[in-house]
C-alpha cells in the first residue's frame, strides 16, 4: 500500500492539511508548553552566566572572611552576636597561613561625600591597606593607590571609586583635590577604572581609604572583614583550611562546636543563586508540563475522532494490503508531526520571547542548542505516547467492518 517512508510521510501530511484549523488548535497546547520551556530557560542561562560573570568579577580566586556566611535570603534573619573579627587576625592570617599570597582587611561605613557645591550620599567608604585592588580586583584609572606610607602614617588620602569621582567631579580633574568624608577632609591621590554592578548595585560608589585612618575617624570597635588571596587555584582549599584552624585557636573555638565566623568564596554566591534560579526553573517547568500534558490530551482525542472519520479509508486501504503495522505508522506519524510543528513554533516563539525580553530589560537571554533539542524531542515523544492509543485502534479495525461503515 505504501511503498516508502516518504510516500507515508505525504499521505499524514496531506491528512492533516484538510483539517488545518482543527490540527492548529490541537498543537496549541503544545505550543504554549513548549514556549514556557524554552524562554524561560534561555532567561535561566543567561542569568546565571550574568550572574556569574558579575560574581566572578568580584574575585575569582578570593576568600572573604566575615562574620556569618553570604547568602541570597528574603526577609529578617535573626543571628546570633559573634565576637568581631580583628585587624590582629588579618595580620595573623598573612604571617601563618602558608597557603595565603597576601591579606587587606577592609572596614565600611556609609557616609556623605562633598566637594564645593557638589555632594553625595550614602557613599561606601572602604578603610583597607595596599593589596586591596589585587584581591578585590580592581584597577587604576590614573593616579596611585595606597601605599604602607599612607597606612603607617594614617595620612588623609582617598582613591575614589568611578562612579564617586563622577558624581563628585565630572570632567573635571581630580587628583590634588580635597574632599570631604563626612567631617573629615582627604586629598584625591587616585581613581579606579569602572567596575560595574551586580543586581544594579554599583561597585564603583566608593571611596577607599588607609585602614588605619578608618578607625582614626570612625573607632576601632567594629568587625573586620578580611580579604584574602591564595597563592593559586590549587592552594584555594588549603588556604580556606589553614584559615579555618588558625582562626578557631585564636576565637578559642572548642572542639566539636561551629566556627563562630565564615569562610565565604563568590562562587558560593553563583552556586546559591542557581540553585534559587533551578528551583524556579523547575516550577515553571511543571506548568510547561502541564501545558503538554493537555496537549497531548488533546491530540489522543482528536486523532481518535480521526479514526472514527476514516474508518472506510482504514477499511479500503486494508482491503488494498495494508498490514496492522502500517496503519499504525500512519496515525502515529500523523501524532508525531502534529507535535514536532507544535515544538518547532514553540521553540521559535520561546527563543524570540527571551530576545525580546532581553531587549526591552536587563534580563539577558541564552538559548543553548541542548535546551532547544530537547524542547523538540519533548514534543515528538509526547506525539509517540498520546498517539499510540489512536494508531493500535485504527490498526486493530476489521477491515469488513470498516467498509461497512458510513
Amino acid at each position: 500500500m505504501f511503498s516508502s517512508v516518504p510516500e507515508r510521510l505525504r499521505s499524514s501530511y496531506e491528512s492533516l492539511r484538510q483539517h488545518k484549523t482543527r490540527s492548529i488548535l490541537t498543537i496549541l497546547g503544545i505550543i504554549i508548553g513548549i514556549t514556557t520551556v524554552i524562554a524561560l530557560q534561555s532567561m535561566v542561562n543567561g542569568l546565571n552566566k550574568t550572574v556569574e560573570r558579575q560574581f566572578k568579577s568580584l574575585g575569582a580566586d578570593m576568600i572573604s572572611v566575615n562574620l556569618h556566611e553570604w547568602g541570597i535570603r528574603f526577609g529578617p534573619r535573626m543571628r546570633k552576636p559573634r565576637p568581631r573579627l580583628t585587624m590582629d587576625d588579618s595580620e595573623a592570617i598573612g604571617e601563618l597561613c602558608p597557603s595565603v599570597a597576601t591579606v587587606a582587611p577592609t572596614l565600611y561605613e556609609h557616609q556623605r561625600l562633598r566637594y564645593g557645591s557638589h555632594t553625595m550620599g550614602g557613599v561606601e567608604v572602604v578603610g583597607t591597606t595596599e593589596p586591596f585592588t589585587r584581591i578585590e580586583n580592581y584597577e587604576l584609572d590614573y593616579g596611585r593607590f595606597l601605599t604602607k606610607a599612607d597606612i603607617s602614617r594614617r595620612k588623609d588620602v582617598t582613591v575614589l571609586g568611578f562612579d564617586a569621582a563622577q558624581g563628585l567631579f565630572g570632567a573635571e580633574q581630580s587628583l590634588g583635590k580635597r574632599i570631604r568624608i563626612g567631617s573629615r577632609a582627604y586629598e584625591v591621590i587616585g581613581v579606579l577604572k569602572e567596575k560595574g554592578a551586580i543586581f544594579g548595585e554599583s561597585l564603583d560608589e566608593l571611596v577607599i581609604i588607609p585602614a588605619t585612618t578608618f578607625e582614626k575617624q570612625f573607632g576601632r570597635l567594629r568587625t573586620v572583614n578580611i580579604s584574602v588571596l591564595p597563592i593559586d587555584r590549587a592552594h584555594a582549599v588549603a588556604a580556606r583550611e589553614e584559615i579555618r584552624i588558625l582562626l578557631r585557636r585564636r576565637r578559642k573555638v572548642s572542639p566539636g562546636d561551629p566556627d563562630n565566623f565564615a569562610i565565604n568564596t563568590a562562587q558560593q554566591l553563583v552556586d546559591q543563586y542557581k540553585q534559587l534560579t533551578g528551583v524556579i526553573f523547575a516550577a515553571m517547568v511543571g506548568i510547561g508540563g502541564l501545558s503538554l500534558l493537555v496537549g497531548g490530551i488533546g491530540i489522543m482525542n482528536i486523532m481518535l475522532v480521526s479514526v472514527t472519520e476514516r474508518t472506510r479509508e482504514i477499511g479500503i486501504r486494508k482491503a488494498l494490503g495494508a498490514t496492522r503495522r502500517e496503519i499504525r505508522f500512519q496515525f502515529l506519524t500523523e501524532a508525531v508531526i502534529l507535535c514536532g510543528i507544535g515544538g518547532i513554533i514553540g521553540v521559535l516563539l520561546g527563543v524570540g520571547l527571551a530576545i525580546l525580553t532581553a531587549r526591552l530589560s536587563s534580563v539577558p537571554a541564552a538559548a543553548t542548542p541542548g535546551t532547544i533539542l530537547i524542547g523538540l524531542t519533548f514534543s515528538s515523544s509526547v506525539g509517540l505516547v498520546f498517539g499510540a492509543l489512536p494508531a493500535i485502534r485504527a490498526a486493530r479495525l476489521n477491515p469488513i467492518d470498516a467498509l461497512r461503515h458510513e
